[in-house]
């Protein structure tokens, strides 16, 4: 690509046409625009987009998955080939040591890996504090206020597909899950690791 100041600006040399040509371009243009508007607009209530209600839907869903664990719940928000991406879940396994779950890769790879393993959880305060959805995936800010002595906050994406069985009271699945939160704080919450330099000068100079 060449430097910027190598362009050389000929518009300077092009005379305008008439001003009632640029207004009917003006006003194509607009047309245009109110067209692809109206498409999306259609697309989006055809069914083939989730709505705000089947959004909050699939976050509802997931938050019982983590704060009261339901077998049932997991069968039917989850699709059988789920996938879940979280280091924070890998460290959290690990216990802050370099295996067995190897940083940077899925979690869990099928539904069935994730139920085993969060149904032997205990339950959490989870709660909810932001969502924000798009066509098949939701944004989830939530936190856990009763793990102490430090709360844990994080983010969930989750990507979602339509649910093949138009029967189901689950429209939406989620297929792949991203999510990560500090797992620093629940380490130390449920004494898997004890600080041992809260008042050192090396913790203090890493602040900005």
């Amino acid at each position: 690509m060449a430097p910027a100041s190598t362009h050389v600006d000929n518009s300077r040399h092009i005379r305008l046409k008439p001003t009632i040509k640029m207004r009917s371009f003006t006003a194509l243009a607009s047309a245009a625009l109110v067209a692809v508007s109206s498409a999306n607009m259609i697309k989006r209530d055809d069914g083939a987009c989730m709505t705000q209600a089947e959004a909050q839907q699939v976050a509802d869903n997931f938050q019982t998955l983590i704060a009261d664990y339901d077998a049932t719940v997991a069968e039917n928000a989850l699709t059988a080939d789920f996938h879940d991406y979280s280091d924070s879940v890998s460290e959290l396994i690990n216990a802050g040591c370099p295996l067995p779950q190897p940083l940077g890769e899925a979690t869990f790879t099928t539904r069935d890996s994730f139920m085993a393993a969060q149904g032997a959880q205990p339950p959490i305060n989870f709660q909810q504090l932001n969502i924000w959805y798009n066509c098949n995936t939701v944004f989830l800010r939530w936190n856990a206020d009763d793990l102490q002595p430090e709360p844990v906050t994080g983010i969930i994406v989750g990507e979602c597909v339509k649910n093949p069985d138009p029967s189901s009271s689950q429209p939406w699945q989620i297929s792949s899950l991203y999510s990560e939160f500090n797992s620093g704080a629940w380490l130390v919450d449920v004494g898997t690791f004890v600080p041992t330099n809260c008042s050192s000068s090396a913790r203090r100079s890493l602040r900005a």
